[in-house]
């Protein structure tokens, strides 16, 4: 947060160098006073970029309709930063009219390899900005981002271009936006892009969405189950991360799977949807194969205060894998219910809780 003032901002605005104008500006904007805005569409012609891209970012606060025309025209700006704020603050405002500009900007940056982060910066905040503005012709060069990214373009580049692609398919929030992130849910594709396809399957709230995610949930006939088992994990965090508890029934069937990455994510969405009342279905994973998923379920019961665990959780207190032990001593821990003496940190190199030495105490009495 900024400490100046109203009255010396718009002083800095007025007589500063491109330095205290940028500041004032960004000032301006934390300052949310909509009485500055009118000030803030004077710096978007300020002859500085720096200046410029400013007074764009600062109009995020606002999102005033006004501001729509002069920031399309920033798209062009040969100061790529400029592009970038304009970019996000279009996208936040969600103005229809940004719409086609937009889409020019982000088919240009596509079609072109970036020959710079800057112009990678603004080619993402015009992918995502598209998804924001929640209008279906935008579906295609979305999903174009997120299957191919660039045409060229250095590796790290072309993820963060296919994870925007995922972000703005998951604002737009279309079932056909949901079914082109689920098909990047494969073992073959990038963690990073399946997370950020699983984190903006997460966001869509809409109920024509929500009934796809549950049809995927289940493996189809002949399906190749290697592939797409990575479908189920995603999709069962994406129910989580929407916090809607009609997904219950259909994700605890998955406590079966053979899969232990689908198993930890069923453990790790009833967290999210404050699901405390299928307890038995967390004390079946603590006694799973799998240490991994033990220790999910573990963390599960513990934050999910759930009490009947707690003699259940004293028996994983001597499980031989380290983490899984560890586990159990925190959940115990939040639930209140350690042994008396001991402490989540007194766990030995192997794993097994020790007591502590006023415990030996006690018992030696």
């Amino acid at each position: 947060m900024t400490n100046i003032t109203l009255d010396q901002a718009l002083n800095e605005l007025k007589f500063g160098g491109p330095e205290l104008r940028s500041r004032a500006a960004l000032a301006l904007g934390e300052l949310k006073e909509a009485s500055t805005v009118p000030y803030l569409l004077q710096a978007l012609n300020d002859p500085e970029g720096e200046v410029r891209a400013a007074a764009a970012q600062a109009l995020v606060e606002y999102r005033d309709i006004r501001a729509v025309p002069i920031l399309i025209k920033l798209l062009e700006d040969r100061f790529l930063p400029v592009r970038e704020a304009a970019a996000i603050t279009l996208g936040l405002i969600g103005d229809a009219t940004a719409l086609k500009p937009l889409i020019k900007l982000a088919e240009y940056g596509l079609r072109n390899s970036p020959n710079s982060e800057a112009q990678h910066k603004a080619t993402i905040q015009s992918v995502i900005a598209l998804g924001r503005l929640k209008n279906e012709k935008a579906l295609e060069i979305l999903i174009r981002a997120l299957r191919k990214g660039y045409i060229h373009a250095p590796s790290d580049w072309q993820t963060q271009m296919r994870q925007a692609g995922a972000f703005g398919l998951g604002f737009l929030d279309t079932p056909a936006a949901a079914n082109a992130l689920i098909e990047v849910l494969r073992d073959s594709e990038p963690p990073p892009v399946r997370n950020s396809a699983t984190t903006a399957l997460g966001m869509m709230q809409q109920d024509r969405t929500f009934r796809i995610l549950l049809e995927n949930s289940a493996f189809k006939p002949f399906e190749d189950k290697m592939q797409v088992f990575r479908r189920q994990e995603g999709i069962i965090m994406a129910l989580g991360e929407r916090r809607d508890r009609r997904a219950v029934p259909y994700i605890i069937p998955l406590i079966n799977s053979e899969f232990p990455e689908v198993r930890m994510a069923l453990a790790r969405a009833l967290v999210m949807l404050g699901e405390d009342q299928h307890a038995e279905s967390l004390l079946q994973l603590l006694r799973d194969r799998m240490p991994e998923v033990r220790a999910a379920a573990a963390n599960a019961l513990g934050e999910l205060n759930i009490q009947q665990a707690t003699e259940a959780l004293n028996v994983v207190l001597q499980d031989p894998n380290q983490h899984v032990a560890a586990a159990a001593a925190n959940a115990l821990d939040s639930i209140k219910q350690l042994p008396p003496g001991t402490t989540a940190s007194s766990l030995s190199a192997g794993g097994r809780f020790l007591p502590s030495a006023s415990t030996k105490a006690r018992e030696n009495n």
